[in-house]
C-alpha cells in the first residue's frame, strides 16, 4: 500500500477506529484574531486570578507613585566665553575658537565641591519637616530599634551635604557649542531656581578671585623686580657720568643716548663719501655712453640716456622722420620727389640733435665735476674726524661700555616698568569665564513624579502582569485547555465535550439529566450516545461500552450514569456495571452484599447481584466486595462469557472502569467491550496521563471510539450539542413535560 502524503492525509476521510488506527488531525495554523480569541478565552478562564493581580499591582504601583517624593527642576544656561584679546597687550591676537577640552573643564568646575560648598554658605539648606518614622516611635516609646548614636562632627555633616547637593545637581555641556545648562533638583521650585543660579554666580566669584590673585601676586613680584632693576640702572648711570668727568671726555654723547658724538659723525660722513662717490660714477658713466650714443648716431639711446626734454623730443622726431622715409622709399622707389624735402628735414633735425646733445654733454661734465669736488670734501672731512678719534680712544671705549651699561640697566627697568602698569590695567579688565545666558527660573509643576505618566504606566502594567500571570498560569496547567490542543494530542475524534453543571451536592449532579433534559450537558450526552450507536459494529446482541479515564474525579462514573439514563428514557434495557471491585462501591445508598467481584469468581449469579433502581429504570451491578484479582486468561475468558451471556437480555451494558493510572483491570474491561469511552477532566487530567492511558488501551486491543471531555468551560465551543438560551430550554421542557 502506497503511503499517503500531507495534503492526501490532510483530506482522507476518518479511518475506522474500530481497527485502531489514530485520526490524523492537524493543527490550523493561528492568525492574529484566533490567537486574541485564544488570550480572551485565557483571561475569561482565570478571571480571579487575572482580577487579582490586576487590582493588586494597580494598588502597589498607585501606592508607590503617591508615596513617590516631588522634586523640582529648575535649568540655568550659561555661555563659556573664549580667550579675549589682552587690551593692554598690543601683541595679543584675537582668538575666538575655544579648546577641545575647554568645554568639558568648565562644566567639571561648575560641579566642584568648592562651587557647592560656596552655594552652601550663601543658601544653607532649609529645615527639614517633621515627619513620622515608625523605627523613631519604637525608639522614642518603646525603646525598641534605638541604634546607638554615633557623633557627628561638624565637618563630616558639612561634606555630606555637599554630597547630597552635588547629587542633585547636573551639568550638560552643549554639542558643538559654548553653552553649558546647570540643572539643580530640588524640593522646591523656587529653591531649585535659586541654586542653579547660585552655582553660576559662585563659580563666576571663584574665577575672578582665583585670578585677581595670580595677578596680585605677579604685580607684587613685577614690583619688586621693578625697583632692583631702577637701582641698578642709577648706579649705571651715576658710575658713567663720574667716569666722564674724571677724564675729561668731549664729544660723548648728544644727551640722547645714542652713543659718543665723534662716532656717530664719523659713520655719517662715511655714508655721505659713499653716496658722493656713487653719484661720481654714475654721472661719468653717462656722460660716457651719451659720448658714444651721439657718435654713432643711435636716437633710441639718446632718448633712454638723457632726461632733457628738447633732446628727447628732438629724437624722436627724427626717429618719425626716418620711419617715414623709410616707408615711402620701399612704396613710391628710392627717386621718388617727396623723398627730398624728407632728406632735408632728416638734415635739419639731426644738426638741431647734435646741437642738444652738445648741450646735454655739458650738463653732465658739470655734475661730474661737482660730484668729484664733494668726493674730495668729505674724504678731508674724514680723515680729520678719524685723527680726533684716535686722540681719546682706550677712555672713550671704556666710557663707551660703562654708558651702554647704564642704557641696558634703564630700557630693562622700563620694560618692568611697563609690564607693572599693565597688571594694574589688567585688575580692572578681569572677566568670569562663564556668562549667563538665561537665568533658572521657579518651574510651575514638579519634574518627578509625572503621576498622570505613571499612573497611565501602572494601568499598563497592571494589564500586562495580569495577563502575564494568566498566560504563565495556562503555561504552567497540567491539562489541556484548548479543543484543538487535545484532538492534536490523541489522534482521536472528540466525541463532546461536557460543560462543567453548577451543583451543590453529589446528587445534583447525578440527577441533572433527569432535572434538565434539554440543557447543554444533557445534549451533549445524548450526542455522545447517538454517536456511539452509529459507530457500532452489528453483532446482533447488546453493545458493551467501557467508560474509562485515567484519573478519578475525571467524571467517568457520572458520564456512565447519565449515558445508562438517556438510553433507558429510549425504552432501551440498559445494564450498568461497577468495575471498581477494590472500593466496595454501594449504591443507592445500601449496601450491597453481591457484585461483580462475587460473580467473577462464581460465589453468586447474575441474579443474585443484579439490582433495579426505580427512580431510573436502571439495573446496576455493584462492584462487590473489595479483592485482588489476577485477571489471568481464564478469568479474562470467563468475563467474557458473562457479558455476551448478559448482552441477551439488554441492549446497552455500560462498565464503569476503574481509573487507569490506578488499577489495571479498567484495561481489561476495555479490551471486552465492543467500544470504549476516554474521559478527560478539563484543564485537570494531565497531558502525559491521558496520552499514556490512551496508548495503553489500544495497545492491548481496547475499540476506543473517542474521547469526551467533561466539566468543560463555556468557551470550549466546539463540543458537539445544543446550546439554548435559558428561555428556550423552559419552554422545551414544559412541551416535553405536557
Amino acid at each position: 500500500m502506497p503511503a499517503m502524503s500531507d495534503a492526501d492525509m490532510n483530506h482522507a476521510p476518518f479511518h475506522d477506529v474500530s481497527m485502531g488506527d489514530p485520526l490524523p488531525t492537524m493543527i490550523p495554523p493561528r492568525d492574529g484574531r484566533a490567537i486574541l480569541l485564544h488570550g480572551m478565552r485565557l483571561i475569561r478562564r482565570y478571571r480571579t486570578l487575572f482580577l487579582a493581580v490586576g487590582a493588586g499591582t494597580f494598588l502597589a504601583g498607585s501606592g508607590a507613585t503617591l508615596m513617590l517624593k516631588r522634586t523640582y527642576m529648575a535649568t540655568a544656561t550659561v555661555v563659556v566665553s573664549p580667550a579675549s584679546t589682552d587690551p593692554v597687550n598690543q601683541n595679543a591676537q584675537p582668538n575666538d575658537r575655544l579648546d577641545d577640552d575647554e568645554l568639558a573643564t568648565q562644566a567639571g568646575m561648575l560641579q566642584s565641591r568648592d562651587v557647592a560648598e560656596a552655594v552652601l554658605r550663601a543658601l544653607p539648606p532649609p529645615p527639614a519637616p517633621p515627619g513620622f518614622s515608625l523605627r523613631a516611635a519604637l525608639c522614642t516609646h518603646a525603646h525598641l530599634l534605638c541604634a546607638p548614636a554615633k557623633p557627628i562632627s561638624p565637618e563630616d555633616a558639612r561634606q555630606a551635604q555637599v554630597d547630597q547637593l552635588l547629587a542633585a545637581v547636573t551639568v550638560v555641556p552643549g554639542v558643538h557649542s559654548r553653552i553649558i545648562n546647570i540643572s539643580v533638583n530640588a524640593a522646591d521650585g523656587q529653591r531649585a531656581a535659586d541654586l542653579a543660579n547660585m552655582f553660576v554666580t559662585a563659580y563666576q566669584q571663584i574665577a575672578l578671585d582665583r585670578q585677581r590673585a595670580d595677578l596680585n601676586r605677579t604685580a607684587g613680584w613685577v614690583d619688586g623686580r621693578t625697583g632692583q632693576l631702577r637701582q641698578r640702572w642709577l648706579e649705571a648711570a651715576t658710575k658713567a657720568s663720574t667716569f666722564n668727568a674724571a677724564h675729561k671726555l668731549s664729544n660723548t654723547g648728544d644727551g640722547s643716548g645714542n652713543g659718543p658724538l665723534i662716532d656717530r659723525q664719523m659713520s655719517e660722513t662715511a655714508i655721505g663719501l659713499t653716496q658722493a662717490q656713487n653719484r661720481l660714477a654714475a654721472a661719468e658713466a653717462r656722460a660716457d655712453a651719451l659720448a658714444r650714443a651721439s657718435a654713432r648716431g643711435e636716437s633710441r639711446a639718446l632718448v633712454a640716456l638723457t632726461q632733457q626734454p628738447i633732446l628727447v623730443a628732438t629724437a624722436n622726431t627724427l626717429a618719425q622722420l626716418e620711419s617715414t622715409r623709410t616707408q615711402k622709399a620701399a612704396a613710391m622707389g628710392p627717386h621718388h620727389p617727396d623723398l627730398a624735402g624728407l632728406d632735408q628735414q632728416i638734415a635739419a633735425t639731426r644738426a638741431s640733435l647734435a646741437t642738444e646733445t652738445q648741450a646735454a654733454l655739458a650738463s653732465i661734465n658739470e655734475d661730474v665735476v661737482s660730484a668729484r669736488a664733494e668726493v674730495a670734501q668729505l674724504s678731508r672731512n674724514l680723515d680729520q674726524l678719524r685723527q680726533e678719534a684716535s686722540i681719546q680712544g682706550s677712555p672713550q671705549a671704556e666710557y663707551r661700555m660703562l654708558d651702554q651699561e647704564a642704557q641696558s640697566a634703564r630700557d630693562v627697568y622700563e620694560a618692568f616698568l611697563g609690564r607693572s602698569k599693565e597688571m594694574v590695567d589688567r585688575v580692572a579688565l578681569l572677566q568670569a569665564p562663564v556668562a549667563f545666558v538665561s537665568h533658572a527660573t521657579a518651574p510651575d509643576a514638579p519634574t518627578f513624579p509625572n503621576r498622570k505618566k505613571l499612573l497611565m504606566g501602572v494601568i499598563v502594567l497592571s494589564v500586562v502582569a495580569a495577563a502575564g500571570s494568566v498566560f504563565l498560569r495556562d503555561l504552567l496547567s497540567p491539562g489541556f485547555g484548548e479543543i484543538e490542543q487535545l484532538r492534536a494530542a490523541i489522534g482521536l475524534p472528540l466525541l463532546t465535550a461536557i460543560p462543567r453543571i453548577p451543583a451543590r451536592n453529589g446528587r445534583a449532579v447525578r440527577s441533572h439529566v433527569l432535572d434538565a433534559p434539554f440543557s447543554p450537558a444533557s445534549e451533549a450526552v445524548r450526542s455522545l450516545l447517538a454517536q456511539l450507536s452509529l459507530s457500532a459494529p452489528l453483532t446482533g446482541r447488546g453493545r458493551v461500552i467501557t467508560v474509562a479515564s485515567a484519573s478519578g474525579g475525571d467524571g467517568k462514573s457520572s458520564l456512565a450514569y447519565w449515558l445508562a439514563v438517556l438510553a433507558r428514557t429510549g425504552g432501551q434495557p440498559v445494564l450498568v456495571i461497577d468495575g471498581d471491585h477494590r472500593e466496595g462501591t454501594r449504591r443507592g445508598g445500601t449496601p450491597v452484599p453481591h457484585g461483580l467481584t462475587e460473580l467473577l469468581s462464581g460465589a453468586a449469579s447474575v441474579t443474585d447481584v443484579v439490582r433495579h433502581d426505580a427512580e431510573t429504570g436502571v439495573d446496576f451491578i455493584s462492584a462487590g466486595a473489595p479483592c485482588m484479582l489476577s485477571f489471568d486468561t481464564a478469568e479474562i475468558a470467563r468475563l467474557r462469557t458473562l457479558l455476551k451471556d448478559i448482552s441477551r437480555s439488554y441492549n446497552l451494558i455500560i462498565i464503569d472502569s476503574p481509573p487507569l493510572q490506578n488499577m489495571p483491570d479498567g484495561l481489561v474491561y476495555g479490551a471486552v467491550a465492543d467500544q470504549t469511552v476516554f474521559v478527560c477532566r478539563w484543564l485537570r487530567t494531565s497531558r502525559s496521563a491521558v496520552l499514556s492511558s490512551i496508548e495503553r488501551l489500544r495497545s492491548y486491543g481496547a475499540q476506543v471510539s473517542g474521547v469526551v471531555v467533561s466539566m468543560a468551560e463555556a468557551s470550549a465551543s466546539a463540543f458537539p450539542g445544543a446550546h439554548y438560551r435559558g428561555e428556550t430550554t423552559r419552554r422545551i421542557a414544559l412541551n416535553y413535560d405536557s
